[in-house]
């Protein structure tokens, strides 16, 4: 059995509340469900207070098998906004709208350039996962 949980946009006591709720139980660093497990319909950051968390949370589920997750614009936009275009911008542009509508996600990782880029690689292949079909 699965549950699928979408669209949490970096509010991590949500997330962690809901999990509970649902009966799994936190195991080390990952959270797990004795006969299930959750798949992430994207989303995962933008907007709230909490982006790494979040990602503290759904990516150990996702590395050890508890959890499944598919791409979602905002991660897809993050990868863009990060990746070098070959002719001096990225694929996403970094304008005002692009920038602010991206920025909390941008605040979170301000102090570690090297934690931000390890994400977007993540976020590029989380979906190919050798647990996708397991």
């Amino acid at each position: 059995m699965y549950d699928l949980i979408g669209d949490i946009h970096g509010h991590a006591a949500e997330l962690e509340a809901l999990l509970v709720k649902l009966g799994y139980q936190l195991d080390g660093p990952c959270y797990r469900h004795e006969s299930r497990r959750v798949i992430f319909l994207g989303d995962l950051v933008d907007r709230g207070p909490q982006q790494r968390r979040v990602l503290e949370i759904v990516r150990p589920m996702f590395e050890s098998g508890s959890a499944l997750a598919v791409m979602g614009n905002h991660e897809f936009n993050a990868i863009a906004y990060f990746t070098a275009d070959g002719e001096g911008g990225h694929l996403r542009a970094r304008n005002d709208k692009n920038t602010r509508q991206h920025q909390a996600f941008l605040d979170e990782f301000a102090d570690d350039q090297a934690i931000w880029a390890d994400t977007i690689e993540w976020f590029k292949n989380y979906r190919y996962g050798s647990n996708w079909m397991a």
